[in-house]
């Protein structure tokens, strides 16, 4: 229960990120502006996005880079799932992933075969916009 209290303390953060969340390439604000968040468009027709929170041992993500990434997204494209971006903590130790998919069960075969845990998945139906 600690782990969905906490995934809905990130989400309700989240929600009240300036600009709508969903691109999967950063835009720049206006000079001047204060809201700095990338705007994320919205999933495809079919599609459905997930928060998804994971803990790893400490030092686990030290060793992700460029390649470990363009595999897991490759891996993720086998069962229709696309990462849209991450949040982790200083120590990297837990992270608050965005994921959009078909449905739950995609994410969590995504998850298992790219042999990275999941600690639970909520599903993120609406963005909410402090504007």
């Amino acid at each position: 229960m600690h782990v969905r209290t906490t995934a809905l303390s990130v989400l309700a953060t989240l929600a009240l990120l300036p600009a709508s969340l969903g691109a999967a390439t950063p835009t720049p604000a206006p000079a001047g502006s204060a809201d700095s968040a990338p705007a994320v468009q919205a999933p495809k027709s079919g599609m459905h996005r997930y928060m998804v929170v994971r803990t790893f041992p400490a030092g686990a993500l030290a060793g992700l880079d460029a390649a470990g990434k363009k595999a897991v997204n490759k891996c993720n494209s086998t069962h229709n799932v696309k990462w849209v971006y991450s949040y982790a903590n200083a120590d990297k130790t837990k992270t608050f992933c965005i994921y959009e998919g078909p449905n739950e069960q995609a994410i969590r075969d995504a998850a298992a075969s790219n042999k990275i845990p999941v600690d639970d998945i909520i599903e993120i139906p609406v963005v909410l916009k402090p504007k």
